[in-house]
């Protein structure tokens, strides 16, 4: 743009002293172009500037490390007007390694090629996260500039590579370390139970008639199952992003081996800012995702 206004400035200082030694009909022409040129270049481009609007999406939305992930920034209008380029500023963020990156872009041309794809660097665990810290759109001559309203960040998630080795002695599917047998919920059949006297609420089936004909008071078999001990895979958040990337592969090789084998576990860690204890439970592959999701934006 500034290129654009140099030129612009050597045309009009052109007419102009053509118009100092030349007071005929041609150099009055010429100097009221030159200064109205960028007056109908602006009346001309205003309504497909106003109506400009930033498009800011990621491809995909998740990726191993390693892999090939970015950005699609595009400009559109819904007036076919001219416009000179759009000018825009985005910063690039990993919210887990601290990671960031400011690039400049230029979209010009007409709206069906008015758009750039910008690669992310995937080489580290994390979310990243690309925003439009700035964005200007000039008119059909260069000269005149209008902010433009920035579109919503957009996100994506680098996730650990798979192939971590798993320990073969995990906890398999009804496991009890204890060998501890609670009551199960609701009842029901089972190879396992216990005799208490009757409470108020307990259903009539559950009554052990037999032992109860031989007491003076109703009995109750309450089906008893192994207690399900409850697993925390936790980990140090803290250390280099080439650390971190290994740490979460081994965290999620565990996950997913536990979730074969039908345990589902919580995944806790402590805070980076306040210290605190955070975590989900994960019961799926959906909900793992979920908890490197949250992990990562710290």
């Amino acid at each position: 743009m500034a290129r654009r206004r140099r030129a612009y400035a050597l045309l009009l200082a052109a007419a102009l002293l053509f118009h100092l030694f030349d007071i005929g009909y041609l150099a009055c022409f010429l100097l009221a172009l030159a200064l109205t040129l960028p007056v109908l270049g602006m009346l001309l481009s205003l309504p497909a500037m106003l109506r400009c609007r930033l498009e800011l999406q990621a491809e995909p939305t998740g990726v191993e490390r390693g892999g090939e992930a970015g950005w699609r920034l595009a400009a559109h209008g819904p007036v076919r007007l001219p416009l000179a380029q759009v000018t825009i500023r985005l910063r690039m963020e990993n919210a887990l390694t601290g990671g960031k990156e400011t690039r400049r872009v230029t979209l010009t041309g007409p709206e069906e090629v008015r758009s750039a794809v910008l690669r992310a660097d995937a080489s580290h665990c994390g979310r990243l996260t690309c925003r439009v810290v700035m964005a200007r759109v000039c008119d059909c001559m260069g000269l005149f500039t209008v902010p433009l309203r920035p579109p919503a960040p957009a996100s994506l998630l680098v996730l650990p590579q798979a192939g971590a080795p798993v320990p073969p002695d995990l906890p398999g599917e009804g496991s009890s370390p204890s060998g501890a047998l609670v009551p199960r919920p609701g009842g029901g059949p089972g190879e396992d139970y216990d005799l208490r006297p009757y409470r108020p609420g307990d259903p009539i089936r559950t009554v052990h008639w037999k032992l109860t004909s031989k007491r003076d008071e109703l009995v109750v078999r309450e089906t008893l199952e192994p207690r399900q001990t409850t697993l925390v895979l936790t980990y140090d958040h803290f250390g280099a992003p080439a650390a971190l990337d290994q740490t979460f592969a081994r965290l999620c090789a565990l996950s997913r081996a536990l979730l074969e084998r039908g345990r589902p576990h919580h995944i806790q860690w402590a805070s980076p800012t306040g210290g605190g204890v955070e975590g989900r439970l994960v019961d799926s592959e959906r909900a793992l995702l979920a908890c490197l999701a949250l992990a990562f934006s710290r």
